[in-house]
């Protein structure tokens, strides 16, 4: 399914236990339509000794989301976004206030 999201947009978390952080997006899974932002939806995860001399770690890896649970966030403004030709290209914008991306 296709998505006006990309990696690297500014986005606003709008559900879930992290609702109102904003943060990156540093990757978007179209398939499953999940999206991981930076520093958001952080979970626990156990890192096994793969040796004897090493030690067991627990690291915070930030976990996929849906990509309903977030929304478009630049210049202070949340908003839905829209596609419109200009000079024959596509162009982005701000459904709330018509502006580019």
């Amino acid at each position: 399914m296709k998505t006006r999201l990309k990696v690297g947009d500014n986005v606003k978390i709008i559900c879930g236990k992290d609702r109102g952080k904003t943060g990156k997006i540093t990757s978007i899974d179209r398939a499953n339509l999940k999206v991981v932002v930076e520093s958001c939806n952080l979970v626990k995860k156990v890192i096994k000794a793969r040796t004897p001399q090493e030690k067991s770690k627990i690291i915070s890896k930030e976990a996929a989301m849906a990509i309903s649970n977030v929304i478009l966030f630049v210049g202070g403004v949340t908003s839905r976004t829209g596609i419109r030709f200009e000079n024959n290209e596509k162009k982005r914008y701000l459904k709330k206030n018509g502006e580019n991306i």
